[in-house]
Order: C-alpha cells, then structure tokens, then sequence
C-alpha cells in the first residue's frame, strides 16, 4: 500500500491485492482524520470510464465525487478498480470487450463473473480494515458500477445498505432494446430474471435508486415501477419506509448524490436491529 494524498481530512492510499491467482487488482482507500475510527465502510464503485477508480473521485465526473463524499462525511472508503478501465485498461488493442466477453465464455467463464469475484475479494479487504466496522458496509455504484452493486449486495448479505445508481430498470426496455456494452450480457440471465427479481435479493436490507429522468439507457418509469413492486417485499419484512427508497434526478446517465449520499450515511449509522 502507497500513500497518494494525505490531506486534511482524509488520506488516500493506493492498495495493490490478489483477487485470484493470476489476477491482481488495485483500489483506492481513504480513511477519514476527523472522525473516531471504526468507522463504517462504503464501496464506491465507478462505471464505464477511462479513468476508473479516478472518477469515482472527481466532483467534476459524472460520479459527482462521491467517494470523497462519503470520506469527508466520516466513513472509510475503498474504490476498486473494474477490469477494463484505469490500471486495468486493455494494453493490447486486440483484446476488445467482444474479445474478452466470448473468450471467457468459452473457458467456462463470465466477465461479470470475474467483476463480481473482484468485488467480493475488495469487500474482504474492506471488512479486514480494522479502522472499519464490518457490520456496516455498504456499496453504491452508478451504470456498470450500479449493476455490479445490484449483484454484489443480493449476494453479499455483510453488506448492510446499498444504493444503485443509472441501472436498475428492466432489462426489455435497456439491454434487450438498444445498443449496450456487451459487458453487461450475462447468458440465459433475462431467461430467469428481471431487474426487480435480483433487487428483491436484497430485501429486507436497506436498498436506494438513483436515477435521472433524462436517462436515455435506463427509464426512470421503470425504475419508478419497480420501486412499487418492491414495496410488496419489504412490507413482508415489516420494514420501514426508508428501507426502500428512490430519487429521480433531473440529469442524464449520471450520479446525483444529493439524496442518495445522506440516505446511505443514514443507513450505515442506524442502529442495529
């Protein structure tokens, strides 16, 4: 681990890990200065962008800088970086997303297979921080980084809260209806379920949606819905309207933060049940 930035209220290192043999990742961790440690954690997980784990960071991105956001707020952040972007772009202009999607395929593999598993090893190292409390992680992401934390977290039940920005919709009316990256293709998955289905994983814990209405790849109508339908789940649970909430933006493909930041930070300090 290198420090990279050691400011007032928060520093940054930079972390280089394994995930699986072979396979190396690398993140950026911010500890906060000003607040008593253990502190709650967060995965900020960052999209479809050259800059990856950068952006996640940069208030001028479309991410909003939400990971400082929640670093300057008191929490421990870690932002992984996603293969493909960052230091883990593609060196070889031969190896494009088709390349990478169809040739683990034929290995017997996904490429959200080998995100997911990136995640889970990043969610280990967050938990291992002892300036973390484990019992209170939780994960946000905007388009693929909200796809990753819609799999993550409904997989992942030590994630206490999480919140899915610019994806979560349905898949006839996003992937099934218009041109997207073929990274977010997964075999036979819309066969079994709907973006509501996996998200009903989640249930009861806590689960936020961040959308804008300009979105043009992914319809805030859709979201609205499946908030609704949603609402049956969590009512099963007893649990309380803040368990399940949403905030439609009136931006584009992007993060707004100024709902769903408070909302998580609210969330990750509550009480234990």
């Amino acid at each position: 681990r290198q420090v990279v930035e050691d400011g007032p209220n928060y520093r940054t290192e930079r972390l280089l890990y394994w995930t699986r043999p072979g396979l190396q990742s690398v993140a950026y961790l911010l500890t906060p200065k000003q607040s008593r440690l253990p502190a709650p954690g967060v995965l900020c997980l960052h999209g479809h962008s050259s800059g990856g784990k950068d952006e996640a960071l940069d208030p001028d991105s479309i991410y909003r800088g939400f990971g400082r956001s929640f670093a300057e707020a008191g929490c421990v952040v870690l932002c992984p970086e996603q293969i493909g972007f960052g230091e883990r772009a593609f060196s070889d202009d031969k190896v494009t997303y088709n390349v990478l999607v169809h040739g683990l395929n034929m290995v017997g593999h996904t490429l959200i297979g080998l995100r997911y598993w990136d995640l889970v090893r990043a969610l280990d190292l967050l938990e291992k921080e002892p300036s973390v409390v484990k019992k209170r992680i939780g994960v946000m992401g905007l388009s693929l980084g909200g796809e990753m934390t819609l799999f993550l977290a409904a997989l992942q039940t030590r994630l206490r809260a999480a919140c899915v920005c610019g994806y979560l919709s349905t898949h006839i009316n996003s992937f099934l209806d218009r041109p997207h990256c073929t990274c977010g293709h997964l075999r036979d998955l819309a066969k079994h379920f709907e973006h509501v289905d996996l998200a009903a994983l989640i249930a009861p814990r806590p689960l936020f949606i961040d959308t804008g209405s300009r979105d043009k790849m992914f319809p805030d109508r859709d979201a609205r819905r499946l908030v609704r339908q949603l609402r049956e789940v969590y009512d099963l649970f007893a649990r309380p309207q803040p368990h399940l909430g949403i905030h439609v933006h009136g931006g584009g493909h992007e993060l707004s933060g100024v709902r769903s930041v408070p909302w998580m930070l609210e969330r990750l300090r509550e009480r234990d049940e």
